[in-house]
């Protein structure tokens, strides 16, 4: 059984992706539609977008309340739409990391 600590616990999803035809000005557009897409999921904290656009690599950092939010949206038509605002400029298959936030919010707790 899983601590009850570890379900309730910040996830972080970091999708990495290639697109080497998106530009800076396609990025801000795709990135805006696709947090706007984002905040209305249940669960969802926060997504920020990164890009290396000399290399074509490109990230989403998406934070979930908890690992129960996560898979809720990982099973939802939801995922499918967003990915789909992202489908046009993508080449290869993203790939994704599933982590913890371990980060402390307690000014105290992170002295020791």
């Amino acid at each position: 059984m899983q601590d009850p600590d570890e379900t309730s616990q910040t996830i972080v999803s970091l999708v990495s992706w290639q697109a080497t035809n998106l530009d800076l000005d396609a990025a801000r557009r795709l990135a805006a539609e696709t947090a706007a897409a984002f905040g209305r999921i249940p669960g969802s904290v926060e997504i920020r977008f990164f890009g290396d656009f000399e290399s074509g690599r490109h990230y989403y950092l998406q934070t979930w309340r908890d690992q129960a939010a996560l898979e809720a949206y990982m099973a939802s038509e939801s995922m499918f739409r967003i990915r789909e605002i992202a489908a046009p400029y993508v080449s290869g298959r993203p790939e994704r990391s599933i982590l913890v936030d371990y980060t402390a919010t307690d000014p105290e707790s992170a002295a020791g």
